[in-house]
């Protein structure tokens, strides 16, 4: 089964936002996130985040924590467990795994 255009213009902002932030590369990191952010608003809007979700097993952790992040709301077990198990990797993509988990369970993300 092949992705629809965006959900593989969201797999590649996010594998190439992730490899940007881990050599500190900022400038292009920050270049994908309104293309991550538009496509997951986009899904939202038109009840679609549902289609993320196989992302949660992705090889990419990258596209798995920001997955994982943005379906919280509509399959917080396995968004969750992706999440946790992406927060033991070293680098960025743990740490802001591990962060997007501990602010879901202070209660800050629910406006997303």
């Amino acid at each position: 089964m092949g992705m629809n255009a965006d959900i593989q213009a969201y797999v590649s902002a996010c594998i190439i936002k992730g490899e940007a932030d881990d050599v500190g590369n900022s400038e292009k990191g920050n270049e994908q996130y309104p293309i991550i952010n538009t496509i997951y608003l986009s899904l939202k809007s038109s009840n679609r985040l549902n289609e993320l979700i196989p992302l949660l097993d992705h090889e990419n952790p990258y596209v798995r924590s920001w997955a994982a992040g943005h379906t919280l709301k509509i399959s917080r077990r396995k968004a969750e467990k992706t999440l946790k198990s992406v927060s033991r990797l070293r680098g960025m993509v743990g740490f802001i795994a591990a962060t997007t988990l501990e602010e879901w369970k202070k209660g800050n993300l629910n406006d997303m």
